[in-house]
């Protein structure tokens, strides 16, 4: 009986509970966020002493921490030590709160191959490295050794390893600096990507190139050579090519499907009137390691009279909009619009729905 008893047992575990299928391999999406240069002095010292530097970022955290990643060119240092170099005719160096403000705001990583890392000298670049890292945000493209300031920044997203380089153009800072600034030499550029390509799922680089050619087109000045040396990137591994020159806003490419950006303007700037009031924020989309989409969103980076520089989100223009807030409203069409423009001359279409732009990898102009 207990012989019986067993047997049945046996066979209705065994009998399957419905169809089965083979489990199909889970898709991970990772986004990067990234905004322009971030150019803050003394003249903002006090602001910061009193309200602390996180009020830069109040109109705009809330998207900046929506990427798995974001990242930004930090065009000062974070110190309150150094000499100024009397052969620059501005000098900028924040005070160590603006560290604290950047993690704060969501920032992961940031390049400090910029033309004013080097302002006060050795010593306020290694504050800033060590200000950095002190709220673990990666830094990459400037550092107290060249094989630090050479190094990519390693971050781990889902399970996922991300390299993170940054170049600044050699002529565009004084050369003594070179063991400190990592410079777009395309050869050691090229060779830096492919010896990471193979370790990592997503490979981004920063190629500052310093002042535009003001003889040139803001478009023509924000491609130029850079172009050569991006493409090149791609074809070495790069996944995304984010390719920074002062003051100047460029479109975005689609180079064997993957995005070069040329140029994000100013995001912060407190010297004088920004040329760029009005840019974008590309949110980039990839899928196991390929280009999903594009998000573009608008915002106002200019002051608009204020004391505090605060970047903020431009908004459609709604029916029952105030007078206060039209700029606000007819600004994000109009922005979305420009870049709309610049995006097809480089041959790549762009999809604006409400508030928003749209890249897709498949997108582009005929």
């Amino acid at each position: 009986m207990k012989s019986t008893i067993f047997f049945l047992i046996s066979v209705f575990l065994f009998i399957p509970c419905g169809p089965t299928f083979a489990a199909s391999p889970a898709t991970e999406e990772i986004s990067i966020i990234a905004v322009g240069d971030i150019t803050i002095g003394s003249n903002l010292t006090p602001l910061i002493e009193q309200q602390g530097a996180s009020v830069f970022f109040e109109g705009i955290a809330s998207v900046i921490q929506s990427a798995d990643i974001a990242t930004v060119s930090l065009n000062t240092s974070i110190s309150d030590r150094g000499e100024p170099d009397p052969r620059q005719e501005l000098r900028f160096r924040a005070t160590p709160g603006l560290a604290r403000a950047l993690a704060n705001a969501g920032f992961d990583a940031i390049s400090l191959a910029t033309p004013h890392i080097m302002d006060f000298g050795i010593e306020a670049l290694e504050d800033t490295v060590t200000n950095l890292e002190w709220y673990n945000v990666k830094s990459m493209g400037a550092g107290v050794s060249p094989a630090a300031a050479n190094a990519p920044a390693w971050i781990e997203v889902k399970d996922k390893k991300i390299a993170l380089f940054a170049y600044l153009r050699g002529n565009e800072f004084n050369m003594a600096s070179l063991d400190s600034v990592a410079a777009a030499a395309y050869s050691q550029m090229t060779r830096a990507v492919r010896e990471v390509d193979d370790a990592a799922e997503l490979v981004v680089v920063w190629l500052h190139w310093g002042k535009r050619d003001v003889e040139l087109t803001a478009q023509q000045a924000s491609i130029g050579r850079q172009r050569i040396f991006a493409q090149a990137l791609i074809d070495a591994g790069a996944d995304l090519v984010l390719c920074q020159q002062l003051h100047t806003l460029g479109g975005i490419e689609l180079y064997n499907g993957k995005p070069i950006v040329y140029s994000l303007a100013d995001f912060i700037y407190d010297t004088y009137s920004l040329q760029h009031a009005r840019t974008i924020m590309p949110k980039v989309t990839f899928v196991d390691g390929t280009l999903k989409s594009i998000e573009l969103i608008p915002i106002l980076v200019d002051k608009q009279g204020q004391s505090i520089p605060q970047p903020s989100l431009l908004k459609a223009k709604s029916p029952s909009a105030e007078d206060t807030d039209k700029n606000l409203e007819e600004s994000a069409i109009e922005t979305l619009q420009n870049y709309q423009k610049r995006c097809a001359e480089l041959n790549t279409e762009v999809l604006i729905e409400g508030e928003r732009g749209w890249i897709n990898s498949v997108h582009k102009t005929q």
